[in-house]
């Protein structure tokens, strides 16, 4: 699972949803491999810290390999702000969660560690247990990790990005080359 900056008018939540997160990595592997001269010192690929053919490249590389997603597009001017903006978030965590359960089944879900503090990732946690609650019959196993080592995540992010490049840009550069893979739900 991955997002984009919510300090925009839209932002994405993106679930990725593949066979083998493993195999699906090494669209990271090829595509550093393609751009080494320009990856070195890079600890890991973020669409919004280089090159768009970069993020094409692995956007490339992620398709021939072969995936899905279901992509939560918020606009923010169209639904109530509450008061805590981790609760915006949540809940279109907890979407994505739940058109991916429901297209896909039980999964095995990875997000970026990206919370310093315990609590807002329990509440995070709890947030999507809750979806869980709702669908019986569904499963998740829920795995945080650090998206500089897990390359699943870094796909992820390439995809959230493209996605959001389209609504917030209106650059579909990216997103021609995912959308046959992205089923995209408006929050």
């Amino acid at each position: 699972m991955a997002y984009t900056a919510r300090a925009t008018a839209t932002f994405i939540v993106v679930v990725v949803v593949v066979g083998s997160p493993e195999r699906l990595g090494k669209a990271v592997v090829k595509t550093r491999k393609a751009w080494r001269r320009h990856v070195r010192g890079m600890s890991e690929l973020k669409a919004s810290h280089q090159p768009v053919r970069l993020t094409e490249t692995l956007l490339e590389h992620a398709v021939k390999i072969g995936f899905d997603a279901v992509a939560v597009v918020v606009d923010k001017s169209r639904v109530a702000q509450p008061n805590d903006p981790e609760e915006l978030y949540r809940t279109a965590c907890g979407q994505a969660l739940r058109e991916a359960l429901e297209r896909f089944g039980s999964l095995s879900l990875k997000l970026d560690r990206r919370y310093t503090s315990a609590r807002p990732q329990h509440l995070l946690t709890q947030a999507l247990v809750g979806v869980l609650e709702e669908l019986p019959g569904k499963a998740v196993v829920i795995d945080y990790d650090d998206s500089q080592r897990a390359r699943v995540l870094q796909v992820a992010d390439a995809v959230a990005w493209s996605v959001f490049q389209k609504h917030e840009r209106k650059d579909e550069t990216t997103w021609r080359i995912i959308q046959r893979q992205v089923v995209e739900v408006k929050l």
